[in-house]
């Protein structure tokens, strides 16, 4: 409750504390941390679980995609 008054404030919306386990996943994925241990890591029940917090950039999506 503090955290969203606080970003209500800021005017920052869409702002979460999910927010924040969304970043650390995937800066460890960016790292190359193997997703098994981010998942332990995390505490995630599932790989799938822990896939929906991983962020893929468009930029990251046009290398896949010029690599073919």
């Amino acid at each position: 409750m503090a955290l969203r008054k606080a970003c209500n404030r800021l005017g920052l919306r869409g702002y979460s504390t999910h927010s924040n386990r969304r970043t650390w996943a995937t800066r460890l994925d960016k790292a190359g941390v193997r997703l098994k241990a981010i998942q332990d890591l995390g505490g995630w029940s599932s790989m799938a679980a822990l896939q929906r917090y991983l962020e893929v950039s468009e930029e990251e999506k046009v290398e896949a995609i010029a690599s073919l």
